[in-house]
């Protein structure tokens, strides 16, 4: 699975101090699905423990576009 932040997900990410291993650790979970440019929400823990909310969309080939991340 390849992850893509766009632009708004990388700065999100880089504030909220997200690596893309925490963003791994969160989508592994997620049932599979076809591409679709819907946005989705997943909900997680990152590798330190903190409550994660990645949203995100599905590309072709596997590719998952971070949209937005939330440490709430």
């Amino acid at each position: 699975m390849k992850i893509t932040p766009i632009r708004h997900g990388h700065r999100r990410m880089r504030e909220r101090r997200v690596t893309v291993a925490d963003i791994r650790n969160v989508l592994n979970g997620r049932p599979p699905m076809h591409p679709s440019p819907n946005k989705r929400v997943q909900m997680g823990r990152t590798l330190d423990g903190r409550r994660l909310e990645v949203m995100y969309t599905e590309a072709k080939a596997g590719e998952v576009r971070v949209v937005s991340v939330v440490t709430p």
